[in-house]
């Protein structure tokens, strides 16, 4: 299991640089929070995060592309 950085998940997921940081700062995304005080992520995490919002506004008839 690798950590990846937040910008990683800004690229992967096509956010803007800098979203995955501030939602983990809000604790709004599962992080890893390292000694020095720098957050990294599971991408496992994120994508079950991720698919099952998606799922729900799938489900919801809601279709809104802006995960933040």
């Amino acid at each position: 299991m690798s950590l990846l950085y937040p910008e990683d998940v800004d690229q992967r997921l096509n956010w803007p640089l800098g979203r995955a940081e501030r939602l983990a700062r809000q604790r709004r995304l599962p992080y890893v929070l390292l000694p020095d005080g720098s957050i990294r992520f599971r991408w496992e995490q994120i994508e079950q995060l991720v698919l099952s919002v998606r799922m729900v506004n799938t489900t919801e008839g809601v279709q809104n592309d802006d995960p933040s």
